[in-house]
């Protein structure tokens, strides 16, 4: 016997029946409502705040995955001797180019 045999996996539950799931959703939805309604003018005060927040945390995310010419980290490499020189085709499509 193996230390994985002596642990026993937990009793399957059969799902709630149908009208206890639409009772919760039902139930969701009110509380979404009434929080919506009662806090509305902090969320949408907040709102301009989250999205600059989110624009700058999505630009610095989309940094992340690509190495910028000059920002070289480890400076035991020598530089590339015969670098390709990219062609409209290999550059991606977009606005955003340095």
């Amino acid at each position: 016997m193996t230390h994985h045999d002596s642990h026993a996996s937990p009793p399957s539950r059969a799902p709630a029946p149908w009208w206890i799931r639409l009772a919760f959703l039902g139930f969701l939805a009110v509380a979404g409502f009434f929080l919506l309604v009662e806090h509305g003018a902090h969320l949408f005060g907040a709102l301009p705040y989250v999205l600059i927040g989110a624009f700058f945390a999505l630009h610095v995310g989309m940094h992340a995955g690509h190495r910028h010419g000059g920002h070289r980290h480890d400076q035991t490499q020598p530089p590339p001797s015969n670098p390709a020189t990219p062609t409209p085709e290999d550059r991606p499509r977009g606005g955003h180019q340095h």
